[in-house]
């Protein structure tokens, strides 16, 4: 019970919501739904894996998209819509809320580095992972028809390359040179975490870049009132990505994790754009009812009395 308590106590409430996600995209029982795209990086080659992975999707369509082509297949028969159709409301729905609250390889990193330096990422390096989106997800695939991001991919090597051979010896006898460059890479992502906050995430992800095109239009905004702060830098000092959220609150770099929130001032929210709205017609509302309370009041027993419309 004195463990449970512990346990209760190291993981936050996103913490436990990013474990309940992990189980939920590799839960056996629902792997009837590999052709469904969960919108995280998780790998559907591990034993476990419910649900297909995104990258892994758009890689096998542009792998495929030279060779329909070649074969006189029209354009729009080789764009994978439903993929991209499904990151697409993911991502103007709720941005990178994804990235943050979601993704298990995300949580992974944020438990390796727990307690590590915590350092910054260089802000140049966020701008890598578009780099990763074109060129390792479509345009390698498409010329070479193999998935290489996902030959390469350390959540690949984490749920798929270590405990495929663990469970079928049979596979054993077939590592390759590319198994061990795979473990490796994963190797030097953990090192890195243990250094840098969520660096694969701030540097390296192409899911996290796809997503982080819809942040600052998506219906899910984070909102900085530099009336109510106070420049604690408690939110700079929670932020796992190493934002100033003061200056740029929906940063490109920003996984949508929340933590900023946490602002005993309340300088930052986050809500949906529509409760933006809906304060903004119930503040003109109240504004418009004591005016014409007031004009009331002003204007009982005169008979004379008209207002500026009236008079014209």
């Amino acid at each position: 019970m004195r463990l449970l308590r512990r346990i209760v106590a190291w993981l936050p409430l996103r913490g436990w919501v990013q474990f309940v996600s992990t189980l939920f995209a590799n839960s056996y029982f629902l792997s009837g739904f590999k052709g469904f795209c969960y919108p995280v990086l998780n790998c559907w080659s591990c034993p476990t894996a419910s649900f297909a992975c995104p990258i892994g999707a758009l890689q096998n369509s542009a792998a495929a998209a030279r060779l329909s082509l070649r074969a006189g297949a029209p354009l729009a028969s080789v764009i994978p819509f439903y993929v991209l159709g499904t990151l697409v409301l993911f991502s103007a729905l709720f941005g990178r809320l994804m990235c943050g609250w979601l993704c298990p390889f995300g949580w992974f990193q944020e438990l390796v580095g727990r307690r590590g330096k915590r350092l910054r990422i260089p802000r140049w390096t966020t701008y890598l992972r578009y780099v990763s989106l074109v060129v390792p997800v479509l345009v390698i695939p498409y010329y070479t028809g193999e998935a290489w991001f996902s030959k390469l991919c350390p959540m690949g090597a984490l749920e798929g390359s270590i405990p495929q051979p663990l469970l079928q010896p049979d596979l054993r006898s077939q590592l390759g040179m590319m198994w061990y460059l795979k473990l490796a890479i994963l190797a030097v992502t953990i090192a890195a975490a243990y250094v840098w906050r969520r660096p694969f995430c701030g540097a390296v992800c192409p899911l996290g870049a796809f997503f982080s095109l819809f942040v600052r239009y998506s219906a899910w905004q984070t909102r900085f009132d530099d009336r109510r702060c106070v420049d604690c830098q408690l939110c700079v000092r929670n932020c796992p990505q190493g934002i100033d959220p003061r200056r740029d609150v929906n940063s490109h770099a920003c996984i949508s994790c929340l933590e900023c929130t946490k602002c005993p001032y309340d300088a930052i929210k986050s809500q949906p754009i529509w409760r933006d709205l809906l304060a903004k017609e119930a503040g003109t509302a109240r504004r418009s009812g004591i005016t014409c309370h007031e004009a009331t009041e002003v204007c009982v027993g005169k008979p004379d009395c008209h207002t500026q419309d009236d008079s014209k």
